[in-house]
């Protein structure tokens, strides 16, 4: 069959993109792998939410303003998003290949000849597990972030958390929250508290422009692959040291294992240090804004000091004599793009790209980071990127050269 686009990927980003494609009268066609949704069903546990406010969340469709959408809560609104348009579920794309003036996109059951292509697969769903499982004693229980489900459905025992980005900072919360005893190895990533000057901080930064920064914004290029700073699920704050309160024991990063013993540096003070350094950055970003348009909002009960840790480092740790049954690997995610034509990664695996566009007339992407904005890569980006590509759309089927 001949589609004037196609779709690949039936999450936020993809149905944003057949939802505007709709709304213009370009016929296209959405194919997914597995069912609308699927990283939302299969890689988030139990007690996830949302740590952005419904506000900034339009993408999923009519959600309450200040409400933070459970896992169950996204699914549902992304199958209503999905109800109406040509979205095929269960139609992994094998291949995509571009012969000069259209792209020949395969599937196990159809072939289909597509003057444009918007890839929405993301590239944070394939999870990133280290080679270091391999050196720690065969009788622990491995999982990656994507495989955690909650502390019920693990085994009986102490639980090793390796990294503290956003998802390792929350799983250690659940599992301290459900009574387990954890251990965090600790990682260089900032922090924002949730309420400054009187007000949510995420809100002042989209007011003063922070999640309108684009990539040649930044002094240094390599901030567009920092992590993203933690901030707790269902607008709270959360940082090393409260975790530490709740009985959580801080590590630093993971150096060598063998066997039942296993050693960390000593880097848990200069990761807490950073993270404040962080959030000093952003609530200045906002005190800036709120003194630049003389705004009443009272400097007070700034939360800046995340609180000195209570406990020694440990530098060497016996496994067993711990308890650790399991280990969760908060290591992050990947993407395969492997079916997709070369060359559009660059030597980090990300996509080379001018704002959405591919290299490749015709192609473009959406919900990676950073496309055109920081914000391209979370729920707020995605209506912006997705206005953006329909136009791009709509130019290449006009004038396809």
């Amino acid at each position: 069959m001949d589609s004037p686009c196609l779709v690949v990927g039936a999450g936020p980003a993809g149905l944003a993109v057949s939802r505007a494609l709709a709304d213009a009268g370009v016929e296209h066609v959405v194919l997914e792998r597995n069912d609308v949704a699927d990283t939302w069903r299969s890689q988030r546990w139990d007690n996830f939410r949302l740590n952005t406010p419904g506000w900034m969340n339009s993408t999923l469709g009519p959600v309450d303003a200040g409400s933070f959408s459970s896992r169950e809560e996204v699914v549902r609104l992304l199958a209503d998003r999905a109800a109406g348009l040509p979205v095929r579920t269960y139609s992994p794309v094998e291949s995509v290949d571009h012969d000069g003036s259209s792209f020949v996109v395969r599937t196990p059951s159809d072939q289909i000849r597509a003057t444009t292509v918007v890839l929405a697969s993301g590239l944070q769903n394939v999870p990133k597990m280290p080679s270091w499982t391999e050196r720690f004693t065969s009788r622990l229980q491995h999982l990656h972030t994507a495989d955690y489900t909650s502390a019920a459905r693990l085994r009986e025992g102490a639980v090793l958390v390796v990294g503290s980005g956003q998802s390792g900072c929350q799983i250690a919360e659940d599992l301290a929250l459900a009574g387990r005893r954890v251990y965090l190895s600790t990682s260089r990533v900032g922090r924002y508290p949730w309420t400054h000057r009187g007000r949510e901080l995420i809100g002042w930064l989209v007011d003063c422009g922070h999640w309108d920064q684009r990539p040649e914004d930044l002094a240094d290029p390599a901030e567009t692959r920092a992590a993203i700073a933690v901030v707790g699920s269902g607008g709270r704050s959360l940082d090393l040291p409260a975790l530490e309160r709740l009985g959580v024991t801080l590590l630093g990063r993971l150096t060598q294992a063998r066997g039942e013993h296993v050693t960390f540096d000593q880097s848990v003070a200069e990761n807490i240090a950073y993270a404040d350094t962080v959030a000093a950055l952003l609530t200045a970003k906002a005190d800036s804004y709120i003194t630049a348009h003389s705004i009443d909002a009272p400097d007070t009960n700034r939360g800046l000091t995340a609180g000195r840790r209570a406990s020694a480092t440990i530098i060497d740790l016996d496994l067993a004599a711990a308890n650790i049954s399991s280990v969760i690997w908060c290591t992050g995610f990947t993407g395969d793009l492997s079916w997709a034509p070369a060359p559009i990664l660059d030597d980090h695996g990300l996509p080379r790209h001018n704002g959405c566009a591919s290299p490749i007339p015709g192609l473009w992407f959406i919900g990676f980071p950073w496309l055109t904005r920081r914000r391209s890569g979370i729920l707020h980006g995605i209506p912006t990127d997705a206005a953006t590509i329909v136009d791009g759309v709509l130019r290449h089927l006009a004038h396809p050269t």
